[in-house]
């Protein structure tokens, strides 16, 4: 999985730690981690993302809200 993955740090709203998206046409996923948090909170983002990914998240049926409420 780590093959068809990225990761960057942006500068994000302190309220968004970060978000997983995926790119069909190059069957690749970005991680995008905000750079304002600190690297703890970034790792237990992270892992969080991957979780969505190894889940298949992205195709599921569910709204990000009830796929969010699930996760946690």
């Amino acid at each position: 999985m780590f093959d068809k993955c990225t990761t960057i740090f942006q500068n994000l709203p302190y309220k968004i730690k970060g978000f997983a998206v995926y790119n069909s046409n190059d069957d690749y996923y970005t991680i995008v981690l905000n750079s304002r948090l600190s690297h703890d909170q970034n790792l237990k983002t992270y892992f969080h993302e991957l979780k969505h990914i190894n889940n298949n998240d992205f195709y599921s049926e569910l709204t990000a809200t009830k796929l969010e409420t699930l996760s946690h």
